[in-house]
């Protein structure tokens, strides 16, 4: 087992009838892991590049930012736990089905089938939505031959509300914090899977420049939110 003090990625074996691999290492229970895998895309064509984003897009009233630390008061109050089922957020028009992901037997990810890359992954083994601390969904950015849930992520901004909804049919939502684009070398572990105070949710998909020789994208774009309702 690796070194749990130290953040690490793993890239997800590839097979001949897969294009896209989530590019992902979580944080289990007693092992800290990083978002640092690889998003794969083997094509002849180039993908279609998702929208750029800035390194930091900060919110002045956030209660956690990458900038910031976490507030010691919850900024609504917590719900019992309850797993997402869709989420929705009206500026970038995104409504999407929200599936359930755990940790592969080699500790990464398990692989959101590529069927449904135009839905999101929860991470099941961490906090839900309303809960306190920091649940967090994640989505492939795009598909060999289209764009997938989270291509559009990246346009978001301070203050955009998140609508997250649970099994339990209620509704909670976010208002996002940041915005932020890290090379995989450099993921934030701590940021995006350290404990809050509050109810909070972090959005990670694939972005930056696309590696042709690496066959994959560079960067984690990251949106850190907040619960509002």
């Amino acid at each position: 087992m690796s070194d749990p003090r130290r953040p690490h990625g793993l890239a997800y074996p590839t097979r001949p009838d897969r294009r896209l691999a989530f590019g992902v290492a979580w944080l289990a229970t007693m092992l800290v892991v990083g978002w640092g895998g690889w998003q794969v895309w083997r094509a002849e064509s180039s993908p279609p590049a998702p929208p750029s984003v800035a390194p930091l897009m900060p919110s002045a009233s956030a209660p956690n930012t990458p900038s910031s630390p976490a507030s010691s008061t919850p900024t609504v109050p917590a719900l019992d736990r309850s797993a997402p089922v869709e989420i929705s957020i009206a500026s970038i028009g995104l409504r999407a089905r929200v599936d359930q992901v755990g940790l592969a037997r080699n500790g990464t990810l398990e692989e959101q089938p590529f069927s449904r890359a135009n839905d999101a992954a929860w991470y099941r083994l961490g906090p839900s939505p309303g809960e306190v601390g920091p649940a967090v969904i994640e989505g492939h950015v795009d598909t060999k031959s289209n764009v997938a849930v989270f291509f559009y992520l990246s346009r978001l901004h301070a203050g955009d509300r998140i609508v997250i909804t649970r099994a339990d049919a209620r509704t909670v939502t976010f208002s996002v914090d940041s915005l932020a684009s890290y090379p995989k070398s450099n993921f934030p572990t701590q940021l995006v899977y350290g404990p809050t105070a509050y109810p909070a949710l972090r959005l990670i998909t694939c972005g930056g420049t696309f590696d042709r020789r690496a066959g994959s994208y560079l960067n984690n774009i990251i949106v850190f939110a907040h619960a509002v309702d």
